[in-house]
């Protein structure tokens, strides 16, 4: 993951659909091998599989020794059966504690396509990274509800009707667009493409990229 040039000190807040949360948990278990971690989310998130100290308050910072171990912490409060956003005050306070933040800034509704509503995505003012996760494994099916979270947002932000086709220029417009994947992104933004392994044509890659260079995309882009 070396290529996303993640360096201590650093928030990443990740965006976008289809794969976020894959994301999220190895760069959280990745940096916490050698360093102090904190993992959280300013939407919902299922609890993690692998962490070292799970909280539910940030109180915790009271009870413990410093400087923190070189661990993974998942700080978040309880929602039924999902871990949701602590408030946005209380993330501050807590960043200044670790040598990395991951941060999960976007919900899909486990779709890997989605629309964004007037309050997302959720970016914490202290993030350095907004990494944008784009999955490419569905250009050329049908625009439809089943896998697109929020598919009116998404038609009026791609300029499409339910029951078009999805095509590469869509993506771009995701991408681009204002109102898109890196709406509210604070920092440097990283493009980053999801489930390559899974794609027949990587050709696709290098069109989009070339599509965002010619349009003056400013960010970095990244397939791994």
């Amino acid at each position: 993951m070396n290529d996303l040039k993640i360096k201590k000190g650093d928030v990443v807040s990740i965006v976008g659909a289809g794969g976020k949360t894959t994301l999220l948990n190895h760069l959280s278990i990745e940096y916490s091998l050698d360093n102090s971690v904190l993992m959280t989310t300013t939407t919902k998130i299922f609890t993690p599989l692998k962490y070292d100290y799970l909280y539910h308050d940030i109180n915790f910072l009271d009870t413990i020794s410093y400087p923190l171990k070189n661990s993974l912490y998942v700080v978040t409060p309880k929602y039924k059966d999902k871990l949701s956003s602590l408030p946005m005050v209380d993330l501050k306070r807590l960043i200044k504690y670790f040598d990395y933040t991951f941060v999960e800034a976007d919900g899909s509704k486990m779709k890997p396509l989605k629309g964004w509503n007037e309050t997302e995505p959720v970016i914490c003012t202290e993030t350095t990274i907004t990494i944008g996760v784009i999955d490419l494994t569905h250009i050329g099916k049908v625009i439809d509800k089943n896998f697109i979270h929020r598919v009116e947002l998404f038609c009026k932000l791609v300029g499409k009707r339910e029951g078009d086709i999805l095509t590469l220029d869509d993506y771009v417009k995701i991408i681009l667009k204002k109102d898109g994947i890196f709406k509210n992104s604070k920092g440097k933004k990283v493009i980053y493409f999801s489930k390559v392994d899974l794609m027949k044509n990587l050709e696709i890659i290098d069109e989009i990229k070339s599509k965002l260079y010619d349009r003056k995309f400013v960010g970095e882009i990244v397939e791994i």
